[in-house]
């Protein structure tokens, strides 16, 4: 095989996985603004993403719901699932050698999707309290905030092949144990920072991480041996 046709082998999948990881960072960003607009008295500090998501209004830890736009933020989380386990296939069909480090990457994005679809779907309201359908939002919150933080952990080993930037195996533990972090302290640390920001920084280090992915995929295009 020559190198041009090698170039293109890993190319072609790498940059799609890149324009994936680039949607999912996107379609998130986009539909939180969106929603987040329609919602009166918003606050990103003490509301909660998927208090955005419920489609009636009702009242949720103390803080009152009102979200014309829930299908918005809804249609975003399925969007975010569709690409973010797209590119993690794609990523896939890059690397000459798939070896454990891209198992865990993938069943780790997989479970970020599965997440995504499960909120979309079961809300955090006061009817999903009642009828206990809000177990299913939680499983799917954890599903998506651990496993996104989790394949940015491990990405700098299962994206080795690709000759990422040193600095990039680093910066992806960094954000994922940061995001890892942040729920762990939503759940029992003091109460020092807001909650809406807490949340915020658990997703956002995903979401950070996308981009940087993103970027240095599309940046390296053409350069690989």
């Amino acid at each position: 095989m020559s190198i041009a046709t090698r170039n293109e082998a890993v190319d072609r999948p790498a940059t799609i996985a890149a324009l994936c990881w680039l949607g999912t960072a996107t379609a998130y960003l986009v539909a939180e603004t969106i929603a987040a607009r329609a919602f009166r008295d918003y606050s990103y500090q003490t509301n909660f993403i998927s208090d955005l998501g419920i489609p009636y209004q009702t009242v949720s830890g103390g803080r009152a719901i009102d979200s014309p736009l829930a299908w918005v933020m809804n249609a975003g989380f399925l969007v975010q699932a569709l690409f973010f386990a797209s590119a993690a296939l794609a990523i896939g069909r890059a690397l000459p050698v798939r070896g454990k480090a891209y198992g865990l990457f993938l069943g780790a994005a997989l479970a970020d999707a599965t997440g995504l679809i499960l909120i979309s779907v079961f809300h955090s309201g006061a009817r999903e309290v009642a009828n206990g359908q809000i177990v299913w939002h939680t499983i799917g919150a954890g599903l998506s905030i651990l496993g996104g933080n989790l394949v940015a952990i491990s990405s700098g080993f299962a994206l080795r092949p690709l000759g990422m930037p040193r600095f990039y195996k680093p910066a992806g533990i960094a954000f994922g144990l940061f995001g890892i972090g942040s729920i762990a302290w939503l759940m029992v640390g003091p109460k020092v920072i807001p909650d809406g920001l807490v949340e915020r920084a658990s997703v956002y280090s995903i979401t950070a991480w996308e981009l940087m992915t993103a970027a240095l995929l599309l940046r390296n295009r053409g350069g690989r041996p």
